[in-house]
């Protein structure tokens, strides 16, 4: 009879090997997106896609998770966070302590307006271009608190950055607490001039929040030359990260009190060696952070995909957005309205017709270039703005002949 044993793990109170070193080998691989064969993905800005090198990383992370919970979440989870915030660090230009890490931009920005201090008749500047998460959130936050949202109205397509700034800035009263302004605007796909706007707004007393959930990976990003009061992301829209990820950038004067939206068991146990800041935000229970912690692969992996690494990428898919649009537009027989230099690597086209509701879809016309063309790309309604406008976006893997599919599909479904 045989007996079988097993060898005893290799146990150690060093911390655990970098995830970026499991795939150092891989790095500079071509990335390989598992896009479904034969549809044309042009909404890279909803959801993103994830390569595989990074996803062979967050399987690994997971994997690690699994072997011994207990030491993951206690000990190894902080070194893992730790590595993140120093890539976002180089990849942002923001002190890695004052980032802090959370699910998406959607939970980073209910964390702010969460953490504000509003009393009735507060008001808070927005656009009518925000996220509807935002808007809904917003409500929420009002309902509690007697505080009231402000609208700047900011024309489309027909922009420029200067009405934006006006317009935001005309909308400021001795009783605005908060300027709340998306740096990529989602449905309209506008980059906003917070570089102008931020330090405006500053100079009234008044604090910032830009909601920069499109942009890490999409345009450059440098929060030592904006430092804004707080600002939120996502990466895993052109950074390619798995979902679930993105972070909170907090002042160091607001960071004291700042509290996520969920408590954890040790929020309590304050530690002289490590602010709350990073303490709270890196373990709110038991979740699976490893989404998050699989970020400096795809910062290393996407960056090394061209010769001139990130700035190198994203010229390549501003170029690709604009030549891309232009065929489109071209084909339909309208106007290319929009600045290129409120262009990153989406931009919306307003679109002729009257937008019925579609069987999958916001727009019967997004069902039909998605079934007739296998075509994913998003149309729907700007409210108060267009009645129909299509959103496209340029990411590593889209090619111009990937536009030329689009802009035969809608002459046949237009």
């Amino acid at each position: 009879m045989t007996t079988m044993t097993q060898t005893a793990p290799t146990i150690s109170a060093s911390r655990p090997t970098p995830i970026v070193d499991f795939v150092a080998d891989r790095i500079n691989e071509q990335a390989e997106f598992p896009i479904q064969p034969g549809l044309t993905q042009l909404n890279n800005g909803s959801y993103g896609a994830a390569p595989a090198v990074v996803l062979a990383a967050h399987r690994e992370l997971q994997r690690r998770l699994e072997l011994d919970p207990v030491r993951f979440f206690k000990s190894d989870l902080e070194h893992y966070s730790d590595d993140t915030r120093k890539a976002l660090s180089s990849f942002v230009n923001a002190p890695a302590e004052d980032i802090a890490l959370v699910s998406n931009a959607t939970v980073a920005v209910c964390t702010v307006l969460q953490n504000l201090d509003l009393e009735p008749g507060d008001e808070i500047v927005v656009t009518d271009h925000e996220y509807m998460a935002t808007v809904n959130e917003l409500a929420r936050v009002c309902a509690q608190t007697g505080a009231i949202v402000v609208t700047a109205k900011v024309p489309f397509p027909n922009v420029t950055p200067d009405s934006v700034t006006k317009s935001v800035m005309g909308a400021i009263t001795s009783k605005t607490k908060l300027v709340l302004i998306s740096h990529i605007a989602s449905a309209s796909a506008l980059i906003f001039p917070v570089e102008e706007i931020v330090p405006l707004v500053q100079a009234r007393g008044i604090d910032i929040f830009v909601d920069g959930a499109h942009v890490p990976g999409q345009i450059d990003l440098d929060l030592g030359k904006l430092r804004p009061t707080w600002y939120a992301a996502s990466c895993h829209k052109w950074l390619a990260t798995p979902k679930g990820t993105g972070f909170i950038y907090t002042s160091p004067d607001r960071q004291s009190g700042f509290e996520p939206i969920a408590l954890s068991c040790r929020v309590h146990e304050k530690r002289t060696e490590r602010k709350p800041y990073l303490c709270d935000f890196d373990y709110m229970g038991t979740n699976d952070y490893s989404a998050n912690l699989s970020i400096p692969v795809s910062i290393a992996h996407m960056g090394a995909q061209l010769p001139g690494g990130w700035p190198a990428l994203r010229q390549r898919n501003h170029d690709l957005i604009v030549e891309g649009a232009n065929l489109i537009c071209e084909a339909i027989g309208i106007e290319q309205a929009v600045p290129e230099s409120m262009i990153g690597a989406m931009v919306a086209i307003p679109l002729p017709g009257t937008p019925t509701k579609g069987e999958i879809y916001d727009d019967s016309l997004w069902d039909r270039v998605y079934l007739n063309h296998h075509i994913q790309v998003p149309i729907w309604e700007l409210p108060t703005i267009h009645p129909r406008v299509m959103r496209i976006s340029a990411q590593l893997y889209n090619t111009t002949e990937d536009f030329e599919k689009l802009a035969t599909a809608l002459q046949t479904e237009l």
